[in-house]
């Protein structure tokens, strides 16, 4: 590769402008989004709104430790927000629909109630809600196939879309405990304090699986990996569900018993919430190594210095060269977030084009990001002169 002599304006004002497919699908989002707002108005009525206060507290906690755990390699926001909304409004209205089809079906073959409510919390709900999540991830990956860099990738548009789905679900079941009571507060307690990333963990479990599959060649290994990380989370929500429904009863303890309920939580959900954080983090730490290894290449070309590299390559190194840019201005701290972010982009999209080299334009889109890499040193340069 060359250096190039594109101007900066030239470079970066187009990836301003979004594509239109994102737009169009976010616009559709929305919709189901407003249906589905209408259908807790009618059902639910004030309920829907008072209840929709607590209900944030969770999605907050959640949404933020999810762009926390994004900082290395943001995604773009429109995407974060399409995964949330999809979440919230498309992946209910399809659960819905699907599920109660399900479940008229099911109840056709099941002899008691007891059964039919059995067999909607293992089975129906683990299987339709997870598939339902499951396609809004392949959804994005279809959309914006270069956004999608691996399991971390993955991961974090799936935990949106579980965040999104947890939001609305909790929305129903704070209005269904009642206005006040103990039943209200048990619910409050298990949905905000011990299992607010149940559904963030379920989805994100099949966004990895996707996103491995992003690191391989062809369709059949997305496929593969879309029914692994859909498996993985159908077992795991079943066995999170059936924890009350199933294995209580087996010990002799009555699941509608919260010290049964709680002793169960901790003895198998928080060892299977730990490993799945363990799983998440290490999954990051790779990113952070392959971006590493991509711009060592380009350092060793000459492209980038020592001191830039390791400034690119640690959070801590990236924290401090962000503070000195603000000091130097607006400017300044603009062109360096660019910098890292165009710098930490343009490894990924070197890692993309080494492994699909199928891809016609996965050389002309390396080339591009180093462009824009190159046209915010300059800006940087010339905003600290």
């Amino acid at each position: 590769m060359t250096s190039s002599n594109t101007t900066d304006s030239a470079v970066i004002r187009p990836r301003r402008h979004l594509p239109m497919a994102w737009l169009a699908v976010f616009a559709v989002a929305i919709v189901c989004l407003l249906i589905v707002v209408a259908w807790l108005l009618v059902t639910l009525q004030v309920s829907a709104i008072v209840m929709a206060i607590p209900a944030l507290v969770p999605l907050a906690i959640v949404v933020s430790i999810i762009v926390w755990l994004d900082r290395w390699e943001p995604e773009p926001r429109i995407l974060m927000a399409l995964a949330l909304f999809y979440g919230a409004g498309a992946s209910i209205l399809g659960t819905l629909v699907t599920g109660n089809f399900m479940l008229t079906v099911a109840a056709r073959y099941l002899r008691t109630v007891g059964e039919v409510n059995t067999y909607a919390v293992v089975v129906q709900a683990p299987v339709i809600e997870e598939l339902i999540k499951g396609v809004g991830i392949l959804v994005i990956l279809a959309l914006a196939r270069r956004e999608f860099n691996g399991p971390v990738d993955g991961f974090i548009y799936g935990a949106l879309i579980g965040a999104g789905f947890a939001f609305t679900e909790n929305i129903v079941y704070f209005a269904s405990a009642g206005d006040t009571g103990v039943s209200l507060v048990w619910v409050l307690v298990v949905r905000c304090i011990l299992a607010p990333f149940a559904h963030v963990l379920f989805s994100g479990l099949i966004g990895i699986g996707v996103g491995w599959a992003t690191r391989r060649t062809g369709i059949g290994r997305i496929v593969l990996g879309f029914l692994a990380g859909l498996l993985a989370a159908i077992l795991t929500h079943a066995f999170w569900n059936g924890g009350s429904v199933l294995v209580l009863p087996m010990l002799g303890i009555n699941p509608n018993n919260p010290v049964g309920w709680i002793a169960f939580y901790v003895l198998t959900q928080v060892p299977l919430f730990a490993a799945c954080t363990w799983l998440v983090l290490r999954l990051i730490d790779d990113d952070r190594a392959a971006t590493r290894h991509r711009l060592r290449e380009y350092t060793e070309a000459g492209w980038f210095t020592a001191s830039e590299l390791r400034m690119l390559t640690d959070l801590d190194n990236r924290a401090k060269a962000l503070a000195w840019a603000r000091k130097r201005g607006a400017r300044a701290h603009r062109a360096m977030t660019g910098f890292i972010r165009d710098a930490t982009r343009l490894a990924y999209a070197r890692e993309h084009a080494s492994i699909d080299k199928k891809d016609p334009d996965r050389r002309i889109a390396e080339r591009a990001l180093l462009d824009e890499v190159l046209a915010r040193r300059r800006e940087l340069q010339e905003a600290t002169e």
